[in-house]
């Protein structure tokens, strides 16, 4: 009896690892570069330097800009530099490399969203905030749009009405 109970724990805990595992690697096809990048850094509650410091013991010679712009997607490191996060990390570079590709499929080098890459980097705010704010300034820019159009339009009324 105790054997059969230990084989049901045993089964259940394969189970769960086995879901664990495949949660994790569908979110690893779905997840960009700039989103594994920040994620794990953030998991090894590193900042910027750290990193920096673990890449220069690989031959890896960048500065923490670089790496905030990897994070925004203003720039993507190269294989090599791909394979030493791999080793750093402790996760396969093909990891890497689907995340890269990734970023690529959802349209990440559309000029809208690089003024908005570029933007969330100057001002180092969070990409969703960039997003939110753009819609917010466009929004107004149409408003603002509106209002003259429909002021102009009332002036060519009351200018036409005197006239007549």
């Amino acid at each position: 009896m105790i054997k059969n109970k230990s084989k049901n724990a045993n089964s259940k805990l394969e189970q769960e690892t086995k879901d664990i595992i495949k949660r994790n690697k569908k979110n690893i096809e779905t997840r960009t570069i700039e989103q594994l990048l920040k994620d794990l850094r953030e998991a090894k509650d590193w900042n910027y330097w750290d990193l920096v410091e673990k890449l220069a013991e690989k031959k890896i010679m960048i500065d923490e800009k670089i790496v905030k712009k990897w994070e925004y997607g203003l720039e993507y490191p190269d294989l090599d530099t791909i394979y030493r996060l791999s080793e750093i990390y402790e996760i396969p570079s093909e990891n890497f490399v689907i995340a890269k590709n990734n970023s690529f499929k959802e349209g990440f080098e559309t000029i809208h969203m690089e003024f908005i890459k570029r933007f969330c980097y100057i001002t180092g705010i969070s990409l969703k905030i960039g997003y939110i704010s753009m819609y917010v300034i466009i929004g107004l820019a149409l408003l603002g749009a509106l209002l003259f159009f429909i002021s102009k339009c009332n002036e060519y009324l009351l200018v036409r009405s005197i006239t007549n």
